[in-house]
């Protein structure tokens, strides 16, 4: 395993402890509009970032609370210290940590710890996708047997992709704001995401360890507004167990 990974998966965990310690997580602070952040937020991407920087300092660390840009040329780090803000500051235990390395242009090796869990969900470019708890690494592999797709965004459109998958009746249709749903998937626990319209302009913190690992674990990952393969750039992604079930979920949206 690389040295990169490593840290990813030691600096996720560290963050999930302090997470999971609920300290901070009363102090709550508004971003503008419904978007909040707790001084845990904080508290985990400064020992993210402590963490990286001892073991890679010419990595630079871009990260959701602390900003940070990289350097032409070089590595770095895409860091949410804490996805799901308003669950975790309502107490329920649907959040996770997400960090990504990404090097010319390509997520090259990703960790996320979900919370209230001693798992990490980590992996290197074709080496697939492991999990790592208390008793070992195993690795994952998708599947769709458990009927249960996952739906994010606030859009009009989404709202409409919905109503439709209810209509069907042929899910669980989950609903609500955090990427833990990508490690879920990449285990095997769900299987399948439409995730639509990430914050156009600025880097997917909270989505770019998630989609690598899904992809790691076989499952296909697709931009929604091209039709083409996920990328950095891609904002609103459709990610599936399996070919079927792709296409399935891309009829949702026509």
């Amino acid at each position: 395993m690389r040295a990169e990974t490593e840290a990813a998966i030691h600096a996720a965990t560290a963050a999930r402890q302090i997470a999971d310690s609920r300290q901070g997580a009363d102090r709550i602070s508004s971003k503008g509009g419904r978007d909040i952040v707790t001084a845990a937020d904080v508290a985990c991407e400064d020992v993210i970032r402590s963490e990286l920087l001892s073991r890679f300092p010419g990595y630079a660390v871009v990260g959701e609370e602390r900003g940070g840009e990289p350097t032409a040329g070089a590595p770095y780090w895409l860091v949410d210290p804490i996805c799901g803000t308003r669950v975790f500051a309502s107490g329920l235990p649907l959040y996770c940590t997400n960090i990504a390395l990404v090097e010319d242009g390509q997520v090259t090796a990703a960790a996320v710890a979900i919370g209230c869990s001693d798992e990490v969900v980590y992996g290197e470019a074709g080496s697939g996708a492991w999990m790592r708890t208390t008793a070992g690494d195993r690795r994952l592999a998708v599947g769709d047997e458990s009927h249960t797709i996952w739906i994010d965004g606030k859009s009009r459109r989404a709202a409409g992709v919905v109503r439709r998958a209810m209509e069907l009746n042929r899910w669980y249709v989950w609903v609500f704001s955090s990427s833990v749903f990508y490690p879920h998937l990449a285990a095997g626990r769900i299987s399948g995401i439409l995730h639509f319209r990430q914050s156009a302009g600025g880097p997917p913190l909270h989505t770019a360890a998630g989609c690598f690992l899904v992809r790691e674990a076989g499952a296909i990952v697709s931009d929604v507004e091209t039709g083409g393969p996920w990328t950095l750039e891609t904002r609103s992604m459709l990610a599936a167990a399996t070919p079927a079930l792709h296409r399935e979920l891309a009829e949702l949206l026509e």
